[in-house]
């Protein structure tokens, strides 16, 4: 995934990382909503709060930077 992310912000503008974040973190907010009614592992909801943050990190870069 890390390598496709990589691959995919060479092509956007940085008002195209501004609308993917918004949308993104809408519909994160979603997943995560339904998965409270799940019992999964820790570890799991960790690594999916890492990757999350990871990909928010790198989009707010290439938007501001």
């Amino acid at each position: 995934m890390s390598k496709f992310l990589d691959a995919a912000l060479q092509h956007l503008t940085a008002s195209q990382c501004t609308e993917i974040m918004k949308s993104f973190r809408c519909g994160i907010e979603d997943a995560m909503l339904l998965m409270d009614d799940v019992a999964l592992p820790a570890a799991y909801h960790s690594t999916l709060l890492d990757q999350t943050n990871l990909l928010l990190a790198k989009l707010s870069v290439k938007r501001t930077g």
